[in-house]
């Protein structure tokens, strides 16, 4: 009992001097936290670079498989880090590839475009589906025709005669270019995109040139794209057969056809231009379509919004009317499939 005592009254004496000393107290609560702060940013650096080398082995990886040398590796790697994007996503999606080159292009004082164009090719970025919206400039198709847009607000009919990773050059082929147009001067140019949309972009002329008796205007890339969709849903060119049925005072009247284009929203089709019924046909008269799509049987109600008459044939655009949900997003899935199927082929033949 008198130990037991003793030992009390030795640990009492003790925090009575481990209270009496503040400023060792202060001190070792201080490095203790100091300590904590300094495992927390030991830990989060050796995480970091864990997780650098994991992604540095994950892209020597991918980078191998697409067949990158090892200067096409190591540039899209050291330009990723300078915009810091992850090198990975640069690998795998367009948008930021095409923005990393870019920067490339831009700043290294020896930009090497035929490297740019290899890695686009290798990445399978050189095509650009005609059902994606376009990224960049670079994207616009040579032989693109468009609107150009003057200070003035004149207008002159333009194609996209050739383009580098710096410029595009497009040529004018109708109209003389007035005499007051000079380099810095920014104009505007509108093209439509077929089964995409309206795009516009202004950019500032660098030059002026002039080939063989043509004018050609050498204007600067950009991402600044404007772009209107055309339509409210995407659609997809197929040839497939349906009924269509016009109604009349006389009764139903059943005709044959065939699908040139559909989406969810509507379709257009042609048939034999032989009756004088269908000759009769104007804007919002209602039509029943009734076909078979993707394994599925549908009898739609559609309303007549355009009438393409021809010698032997007659084509008409339909809006489908008060179409059922789930209808609309089965056909929408059926629409992008296809999308994605020639999107795969034209790769292919690239």
């Amino acid at each position: 009992m008198q130990e037991n005592l003793s030992r009390f009254d030795t640990l009492k004496l003790a925090t009575q001097y481990w209270h009496g000393d503040e400023t060792t107290t202060i001190l070792i609560v201080v490095l203790f936290f100091l300590a904590i702060v300094l495992f927390f940013i030991i830990g989060t650096i050796l995480q970091k670079r864990l997780k650098e080398k994991n992604i540095q082995h994950y892209f020597d990886i991918y980078a191998k498989e697409r067949e990158l040398n090892e200067r096409e590796k190591e540039t899209l790697w050291k330009y990723a880090h300078k915009m810091e994007r992850d090198p990975m996503l640069v690998l795998e999606f367009k948008a930021p590839f095409e923005k990393v080159m870019d920067l490339y292009i831009k700043t290294d004082p020896h930009p090497d475009e035929e490297l740019v164009r290899s890695l686009r090719k290798k990445l399978d970025f050189e095509v650009v589906s005609p059902y994606i919206p376009l990224i960049t400039t670079k994207d616009i198709e040579v032989f693109q025709n468009g609107r150009m847009i003057l200070s003035n607000n004149k207008a002159l009919d333009v194609a996209l005669y050739d383009k580098d990773e710096k410029y595009m050059y497009w040529l004018v082929i109708d109209g003389d270019l007035p005499l007051s147009t000079h380099p810095g001067e920014y104009v505007k140019i509108v093209f439509i995109r077929q089964d995409d949309g309206i795009y516009s972009f202004e950019q500032p002329i660098a030059e002026i040139l002039k080939e063989s008796g043509k004018t050609i205007i050498k204007i600067p890339h950009t991402f600044e794209l404007s772009r209107t969709q055309r339509r409210e849903t995407p659609r997809i060119k197929i040839d497939i057969p349906l009924n269509f049925i016009i109604y009349t005072n006389d009764g139903q009247n059943v005709f044959e056809g065939r699908f040139v284009d559909i989406s969810a929203g509507g379709a257009k089709f042609c048939a034999k231009n032989d009756n004088d019924i269908l000759k009769k046909v104007k804007f919002g008269d209602n039509m029943e379509l009734i076909f078979n799509l993707d394994k599925h049987t549908y009898t739609l109600s559609s309303k007549v919004l355009e009438i393409d008459r021809r010698p032997k044939s007659i084509c008409f655009r339909t809006l489908f009317d008060n179409i059922d949900k789930e209808i609309k997003e089965r056909i929408l899935e059926f629409v992008l499939k296809e999308q994605l199927k020639h999107a795969q082929l034209k790769r292919k033949r690239q």
